[in-house]
């Protein structure tokens, strides 16, 4: 039997409800972040706090913006991160899907951008914007009507991306520093089948499907970051971005079926607003993050290894409260994640082949922070590995054309204690190709 799933199926519709509007994947990074804001540093396997040598430096370590500024000048850099998941229900467990179920996602490609541009006010001091994805993704189930997850997740649908402002400011050959503000703006989409019991047939049936949608939220947050350079050759880094807590609002629309029993039909609609706007609340938790890393430059070869830890306990529970609607009142849900803090490893070399050519490689391990209960159809996530190659390419005198390619292989997971009753067994992967245009006025 699925949580919240009780003998009339209303503790079911507060679930879905619940659970769909915090949810999406697989995402590029553990979870349901996205860490690829540029493309050398995704060719580095995400080692690039550091480096941070160019304007991706603002999700990276904005203290790097101080390090190549010129008085007077302005550079920009734009781009596109082109992610491809996959996603497999590889095989089922009794009692729920049932063994041997087989289930996929649709096959679905996102392409988030990016865009940057620095103005130096000196010659050790830059203030630069930028945008960039933070957090995103989806997750679609291919024939839906039929999935055996339905009632958990159909479609789910999570967007953040970001606009910072930051200043950077090189005190001296040692020292650099980065500070400023990023409003996070996000939106949710679910939509899923709402499951009641039928007392006639003692089987769960469709009663409706719900499609809720939030309004943007926008938040305001910080990022920070420090670069120590102890010798000409050896860099030290370290940056942060704060924590969103999003309070949204929407509205959820239930959209009755036929049971095929007109008492059913009735007693559901007694119950639930159908066909009406039933306005929703609740708050996502999007974590802190945290990066640091040591890089040596040899003269053609410079190598990092870096570390991103991601406050992820932040999102551990999630209530979702409706208002009452003719005096209809869907009760107040309270679903746990418990999810746990998580770190990231990585590793990347960049080799200058030419003054106008460099190569690059990485590789990253990304731990989930996901726990066993909460691994499902909304997001089944898992620890994985990644390995990447690029390069930069001088192509005019002011302009650097940039490429990344990133492979993420996930360890397959079998789930037997998921707090929904839904045991199953999943395979993931994902490629993302990065590309963005350096340049100059």
């Amino acid at each position: 039997m699925l949580r919240g799933i009780s003998r009339n199926g209303f503790g079911g519709l507060a679930l879905l409800l619940a659970t769909g509007l915090i949810a999406a994947g697989p995402a590029s990074a553990a979870g349901f972040s996205i860490f690829e804001a540029g493309s050398r540093s995704t060719a580095m396997g995400g080692a690039f706090v550091a480096q941070a040598d160019d304007l991706s430096a603002m999700f990276y370590n904005p203290a790097g913006l101080a390090e190549f500024t010129e008085k007077g000048k302005l550079k920009t850099m734009m781009g596109v991160t082109l992610i491809v998941p996959s996603s497999k229900l590889v095989e089922g467990y009794n009692p729920y899907p049932g063994q041997g179920y087989e289930a996929k996602m649709t096959d679905q490609f996102f392409f988030p951008p990016n865009l940057y541009a620095s103005y130096g006010l000196s010659e050790c001091v830059s203030l630069s914007f930028g945008t960039w994805f933070p957090f995103g993704l989806a997750t679609r189930w291919d024939d839906p009507d039929n999935f055996r997850g339905r009632f958990l997740s159909q479609y789910a649908d999570l967007k953040q991306y970001a606009a910072g402002l930051q200043v950077a400011w090189k005190i001296n050959d040692v020292l650099s520093i980065g500070v400023g503000p990023e409003a996070r703006f996000s939106e949710v989409k679910l939509q899923g089948k709402v499951p009641l019991f039928d007392p006639f047939t003692n089987r769960i049936v469709d009663a409706a499907h719900a499609d809720i949608r939030g309004d943007m939220e926008i938040d305001l947050t910080f990022g920070a970051g420090i670069k120590l350079n102890p010798t000409p050759k050896l860099s030290i880094g370290a940056s942060y971005h704060g924590a969103v807590d999003a309070d949204f609002g929407g509205t959820a629309m239930f959209y009755a079926f036929d049971t095929g029993n007109p008492q059913l039909n009735a007693a559901f609609a007694s119950k639930i607003p159908v066909d009406k706007e039933v306005p929703v609340k609740t708050t996502i938790q999007f974590p802190a993050q945290t990066q640091v890393g040591i890089g040596y430059d040899f003269g053609k070869l410079n190598i990092e290894a870096a570390g991103t830890y991601t406050e992820w306990s932040a999102f551990d529970t999630t209530v979702l409260e409706f208002e009452a609607v003719d005096g209809k009142q869907v009760p107040t849900s309270t679903l746990p994640h418990d999810w746990e803090n998580a770190w990231a490893i990585r590793f990347g070399a960049k080799y200058e082949v030419s003054d106008k050519f460099h190569l690059m490689g990485g590789y990253v391990y990304d731990q989930t922070p996901e726990p066993d209960g909460d691994v499902g159809p909304l997001l089944p996530d898992m620890n994985r590995n990644g390995y990447s190659v690029g390069f930069s390419w001088k192509i005019t005198k002011r302009t650097w054309l940039d490429f990344s390619n990133l492979y993420l292989f996930f360890n397959e997971r079998s789930i037997t204690m998921n707090d929904d009753g839904f045991q199953a067994r999943y395979n993931n992967w994902a490629n993302l190709t990065v590309i963005n245009l350096r340049t100059n006025f």
